[in-house]
């Protein structure tokens, strides 16, 4: 069943990835956004929770890709400068991130980085050439003497492996995070009894 399901998300990827970046394109007007919109809406999909309730996985991808680019518009900021006020007289909220959000997103950065470096030789390249070098499955096929179907295999499987991973990582940390905090706790009472 797992394998069936497999089967579909890969053929699905390759028949409807570049469509879907396009699709994604018309709303945000940015290929680099839509390219990221549309792998981020493959792994959704990829990671829903009851897959064999979903009755078509294309609109549900389509669904999926449609939302992350509302939520994409409805971040951008659109500042106007023709309001006469004086900018030189505004103070501006720093846009750097908390300490701890800092933290969180290194953390994130290194157990990402973690995952890719687990991915197997191929499949590794094939992933950073499309996903962090941002090439065309047509530039990863050429750079690694590969057909295009088989660097579109590897980078479905390094997504899939690399989120994988980081839910691993993400779990076990909340785990442990729950852990320290049930010691402590603990500690505790046994500190006021005594």
């Amino acid at each position: 069943m797992i394998d069936k399901q497999q089967s579909n998300l890969e053929e699905l990827y390759r028949d409807h990835s570049k469509r879907l970046v396009g699709y994604v394109y018309n709303f945000l007007r940015s290929e680099n956004e839509a390219e990221e919109v549309a792998q981020e809406a493959f792994l959704k999909l990829h990671s829903a929770k009851k897959p064999e309730e979903i009755i078509s996985h294309k609109a549900f991808l389509y669904r999926i890709a449609h939302n992350l680019a509302m939520n994409t518009l409805r971040r951008r900021k659109i500042v106007r400068f023709d309001t006469g006020i004086d900018m030189e007289e505004i103070e501006v909220e720093s846009n750097e991130p908390l300490a701890d959000q800092q933290l969180s997103s290194k953390q994130e950065f290194k157990t990402f980085c973690d995952a890719v470096a687990k991915l197997p030789p191929k499949c590794r390249q094939a992933f950073t050439l499309r996903v962090i070098h941002k090439k065309s499955f047509k530039e990863v096929s050429q750079e690694l003497n590969i057909a295009i179907s088989t660097a579109e295999k590897h980078v479905l499987r390094g997504m899939r492996e690399c989120q994988q991973y980081m839910e691993k990582a993400k779990n076990q940390q909340r785990n442990e995070t729950s852990q320290s905090a049930f010691e402590a706790r603990d500690s505790n009472k046994k500190l006021s009894r005594g």
